[in-house]
Order: C-alpha cells, then sequence, then structure tokens
C-alpha cells in the first residue's frame, strides 16, 4: 500500500534535473531584471504626460505597469514553460531504452503525475517570482487589490492547462518528429487565446465589472480550480493508458474518469443545456477519430477479466481497452449528449447542425478504421492514414473558411465538409447528406462492437 504523504520519485528527480538545468537557472537569473526594466519603462511612459502634482492627485499609474507584468509573466509561465517541459517529455521518452514503467515498480500514472507535479511547482516559482511587481503595480495605485492576486492564478492554470495538453502529444505513440510539430501548432493556437484572455482581465476595470453585475472573483475562481483538476485528471489518465503497455487493460480507467465526469456535469444541462450538450458531443467526436484510427485492439489481459454474464460484458465493453470498444463508447456519449440536445431544444435547426457536424467529421476516420481493421493492417498503416486524415481535415477547413470569406453562392461550395458557415445557412440541406453518414457510421460501429463483444469473453483455459 502506498503512503500518502510519500513524495513521487519521478516529481523529485524532474526538480533535480530543473535545479541542475542551466536553462532553468539562467531563465530564473534573467527574468527578473527584464520584468524590473520593462515595468520601469511603463511607469516611465506613464509618468511622462503628467508633472508631480497631477501623480499625487490622480487616481494612480498602475495600470500599465500591470499590464506588462501581466504579458512578460504570462510569455514565460503560458509558452517558454511548457513549451520546455513538453520537449523534454519528448525526448525522453524517444530515447530508445525501456521506460520507468519497465526498469522500476512506478506505474504509468505516477511517472505522469509526477512530470504533472514538477512542472506545476517550476509554473508555481515562475509566478511568485513575478508577484513582488504585481504588488509593486498595485502601490500604484489604480487596480483593484483581487487583480493582484487573481491574474498570476490565472496565469498559472494556464500554464498547467497548457502543459497537460502538450503531454498529451507528448506521450502519443507517434514520431519524435510528428510530436514535435503537433506541440508547435499548439501553442501557436493557444497563443491566440492567451492574449485576449489575458487583456480582458488585466484591462476591465472595478468599476465597469461593478456596473455589469458579472460573476463574483471568488466564484470565477472556484470555477477554475474545477475545470484545472479535472482536465488534470484526465490527462494523467489519458497519458497513463497511452503509456502503459499493449498487453495492459490500460483505457478502462481513463475511460471511467471520462464517464464519471460526464454523469457528474449532467446536471448542467438543466441550466445550460445547448454548451454541455456541445460541449460532450465534441469530446465525444473528438474520442471517436482518435479511437478509429488507433491500431490498439483488445489485450488478452482484458479478455481474462471478462464479466461471465452477457449483460456484464455488454456493460464493461465500452471501458475495456481496445479501438473498437473506444468507438463505442464515445458513441453513447455523442448520443446521450446529442439527443439530449435533440430532444429539449426548441430549435429544430440548431439540432441539424449539430448532427451535420457530427456525420461529417466522425464518418471518414470511422469507415477508414474499419477499413483497416478488415484488413488486419499493422500499425504503421494506421499511421499513415491518421496522417492523410489529418491533412484532409486542414485541407478542407481552409477550403471552407475560404468559400465562407468569399460568400460564394454554389451549392458544391456552401456543401462542403467542416463549412459551418454553410451548414448555419442550410442545415437541412447538409443533415440530409451528412445524417445519413452519420448513420451509417452508428452501423459501422454496431457491427464492429457486436464483433468484439464476441471476442470478449475468458478465453478457455
Amino acid at each position: 500500500m502506498k503512503n500518502p504523504f510519500s513524495i513521487n520519485p519521478v516529481a523529485l528527480r524532474e526538480l533535480r534535473q530543473l535545479v541542475r538545468s542551466r536553462v532553468v537557472t539562467w531563465s530564473f537569473a534573467t527574468f527578473p531584471p527584464i520584468l524590473f526594466g520593462l515595468t520601469m519603462l511603463a511607469v516611465a511612459s506613464e509618468m511622462k504626460d503628467f508633472d508631480a502634482q497631477e501623480i499625487a492627485i490622480r487616481d494612480g499609474i498602475g495600470e500599465s505597469p500591470l499590464a506588462m507584468a501581466s504579458v512578460i509573466t504570462g510569455i514565460v509561465a503560458c509558452l517558454g514553460i511548457p513549451f520546455y517541459a513538453a520537449m523534454k517529455a519528448i525526448l525522453e521518452t524517444n530515447r530508445g531504452g525501456p521506460g520507468l514503467e519497465f526498469t522500476t515498480a512506478l506505474t504509468p500514472a505516477d511517472i505522469v503525475g509526477g512530470r504533472l507535479v514538477s512542472t506545476g511547482i517550476l509554473s508555481a516559482a515562475t509566478v511568485a517570482t513575478a508577484m513582488p511587481f504585481f504588488i509593486f503595480s498595485y502601490l500604484l495605485r489604480g487596480i483593484p487589490l483581487w487583480q493582484v492576486f487573481f491574474i498570476p492564478f490565472a496565469l498559472f492554470c494556464f500554464s498547467l492547462a497548457l502543459f497537460s495538453l502538450a503531454l498529451v502529444i507528448a506521450c502519443r505513440p507517434v514520431a519524435v518528429a510528428q510530436r514535435i510539430v503537433l506541440t508547435v501548432i499548439l501553442f501557436f493556437v493557444m497563443t491566440i487565446y492567451i492574449p485576449v484572455t489575458i487583456s480582458s482581465i488585466t484591462f476591465g476595470t472595478y468599476s465597469s465589472t461593478r456596473a455589469s453585475d458579472p460573476m463574483p472573483v471568488w466564484a470565477i475562481t472556484l470555477v477554475m480550480c474545477v475545470l484545472l483538476a479535472a482536465l488534470v485528471v484526465a490527462v494523467r489518465a489519458y497519458c497513463a493508458s497511452q503509456l502503459a503497455p499493449r498487453y495492459v487493460d490500460a483505457d478502462r480507467p481513463f475511460r471511467h474518469v471520462m464517464f464519471a465526469f460526464f454523469l457528474i456535469s449532467s446536471p448542467l444541462a438543466v441550466f445550460f443545456l445547448a454548451p454541455w450538450c456541445i460541449t460532450w458531443t465534441a469530446i465525444g467526436g473528438t474520442l471517436a477519430i482518435t479511437s478509429s484510427l488507433n491500431s490498439r485492439e483488445m489485450p488478452r489481459a482484458a479478455r481474462a477479466n471478462a464479466p461471465r454474464g452477457l449483460l456484464g460484458r455488454v456493460v464493461s465493453l465500452p471501458f475495456t481497452t481496445g479501438a473498437v470498444p473506444g468507438m463505442l463508447f464515445s458513441a453513447i456519449i455523442i448520443a446521450i449528449a446529442g439527443g439530449v440536445f435533440a430532444a429539449a431544444t426548441s430549435d429544430y435547426e440548431e439540432a441539424c447542425v449539430l448532427w451535420a457536424v457530427v456525420g461529417e467529421t466522425t464518418f471518414p476516420a470511422v469507415l477508414l478504421g474499419a477499413i483497416l481493421r478488415k484488413r488486419k493492417c499493422e500499425e504503421k498503416r494506421f499511421r499513415l492514414v491518421a496522417g492523410i486524415f489529418v491533412a484532409y481535415i486542414v485541407a478542407v477547413s481552409c477550403l471552407s473558411f475560404t468559400a465562407a470569406v468569399e460568400a460564394i453562392d454554389d451549392e458544391l461550395v456552401w456543401m462542403v465538409p467542416c463549412n459551418y458557415a454553410g451548414i448555419v445557412d442550410r442545415p437541412m440541406a447538409h443533415l440530409a447528406l451528412y445524417g445519413v453518414l452519420l448513420l451509417v457510421s452508428a452501423a459501422i460501429v454496431v457491427v464492429l462492437s457486436i464483433g468484439a463483444l464476441r471476442a470478449y469473453r475468458r478465453p478457455e483455459s
């Protein structure tokens, strides 16, 4: 039995490597002087248009230094640290030797959890190093006290969330070059949202937020804590399933976690019907695509622990390791969430848009996965098809974006997959086409699941 107060060995090793790293040492040595210089420049630029008497009687000049400290700290904490930690994890998993899960008594969950803990400590240390500059901005007046503590906390949450998403890419069994490309793309995409979020938090004045009567700061903080905890738990379970050996029933804990989140969040459908249903339908579609293009099949360990009764095997099959049970698991989530939305919404066209999007995005992957399994292809073939599928989605998305911008009134252009402007404009036409593909995808999943259920039984002793 593990000691709950023991230190994770992987976290301890990662922290020792961080302490001995020249990159981390020089970063912590140069970060405060750079932040000090840029903050002073912000203060000087704010003071140059006012004399000493005007500065003494006006509300304060803390907004510019606060904005500068937030931007610089955000670049380091939300881009530099996750990128460094993700690249370090990628290089460690591609050294060619056996991993810690094979040479020690550590489980893949321990390894992933240790990396999350060490990166969280590094992010917290970075944000703590910048705290004197946030306090200095508050002393210059002009900003509320809650921003001094809320902005660093938000930066810490962004940093850990970004590393969690990058760790998902790092743990996927693909080539190192593909991992690096995917990680770079992830960070470039996230840079679109981070400055917008930080700016809205930084430049939102206390008086204007009071006038609009928004959600209290403590409520926003609580929501961020819950979302961050849920993300870390889900990422830890998913990455552990990716690092586990192929003969282990490793996907079951991750699917248990996801289904638990699905059940716990289901009461939100009463208050936020559309966001809850669309979110979980999107999650289910993503899981369906990744499962379809995954070469992992049901291991012998899963069949050895299969329930003896038919009902037990039917209930247990979606949580079992393997691509086909994963497709069935995602189909159940899509059916429940999308069915609730279609039954409860008053706008029939919105339901048509939802089902059309699900059908056009999941059908190619499900069909390709079924063909590859019918031919019993090797893992390299699945990786090749996955790469082609990603290229197809990118090309179609670019074409759809061009069609939406140019607003070309052409039936063929409007019916291009992923053309969300065309779906909103003609939902019934899209549903007539992609709804049929959705039914075909469901039929493929059902047929594959029946075959998997027949194989999901204890082997003869």
